[in-house]
């Protein structure tokens, strides 16, 4: 099989030859499963921000909506009345060389993220968890405005597949979709949707994603995948509060690296991670 590369930007490659990437989270909603997560502060927000590029991330992905099963619903105005604030301020302190993720399934929040992005002459990327089911309007928006994207595998819901075959069959479809439209296929990331999304799906589904993740290299899109500190975890270590599962996080990352995952997206960006996911990818190289 071949080489996996994709360019996002100019001078930003994602692929094989290319380091495995951290991303960090900027989590601006409180309803989250994971509550340090959660910055409500725009301090503290910078604080993080800084702390998080100065150990290694090269991709902030903010997100002001939870996606977590139960998480009561917000609207539109009010994942936008959280986020676009800041993302002002972001601007003001991330380096030109980063990427900032939005995390959001609506078009008027894209919209509004990237007319602020451009604005200050940061590159966004949109982290749609519903694979643009949700608002099948932003598959013109990104097209039009040649916006990378993560798409991870969802069908009536986000997260709701449940094996890989499934997941890679879906992640086909959507990107048959996305080149009927014309969209630039270089600039998909795909991501497998980790995660107890739905009701049916039990942890032992996660770990058989990650077990087999090498699977989704058949899409010869970069692999994304988020895990950090979800809910199998807690089940394997049997470890009920999302404080704890840092060393579940960082085992099941590896495995990952070592499997093929080219980001990482993660809470926890720190000197310990970076080890781990050089180490992981190192081993993998050696294959």
């Amino acid at each position: 099989m071949s080489k996996i590369e994709s360019v996002l930007f100019d001078n930003f490659i994602i692929g094989d030859n290319s380091p495995t990437l951290i991303m960090g989270v900027l989590n601006l909603s409180p309803e989250s499963f994971y509550k340090s997560s959660v910055y409500e502060t725009f301090e503290s927000i910078r604080e993080a921000a800084l702390k998080m590029i100065s150990s290694g991330a090269l991709i902030l992905d903010v997100g002001a909506r939870s996606t977590a099963p139960k998480s009561p619903a917000i609207s539109v105005d009010e994942e936008r009345s959280r986020l676009e604030p800041v993302l002002e301020k972001l601007c003001e302190i991330i380096p030109d060389n980063l990427l900032l993720s939005v995390d959001t399934q609506y078009g008027e929040v894209a919209q509004a993220a990237y007319r602020i992005a451009s604005r200050c002459n940061k590159r966004m990327i949109l982290n749609d968890v519903s694979g643009l089911t949700t608002d099948p309007d932003l598959i013109d928006f990104i097209t039009k405005n040649d916006i990378p994207l993560i798409l991870m595998a969802s069908k009536d819901k986000p997260g709701d597949l449940l094996t890989i075959d499934e997941i890679i069959s879906q992640l086909r479809s959507r990107i048959q979709l996305l080149k009927d439209k014309g969209y630039d296929l270089n600039k998909i990331i795909v991501d497998p949707g980790i995660g107890h999304w739905v009701k049916d799906k039990t942890y032992q589904y996660d770990l058989q994603i990650i077990a087999n993740l090498e699977k989704l290299r058949t899409l010869q899109k970069p692999i994304l995948i988020a895990l950090s500190r979800k809910s199998f975890i807690g089940e394997v270590l049997e470890i009920p509060d999302p404080e704890n599962r840092l060393m579940g996080s960082l085992c099941a990352t590896a495995v990952s690296v070592y499997n093929g995952a080219h980001i990482v997206r993660t809470h926890d960006v720190n000197k310990k991670l970076k080890e781990i996911v050089k180490m992981a990818e190192a081993i993998r190289r050696s294959k």
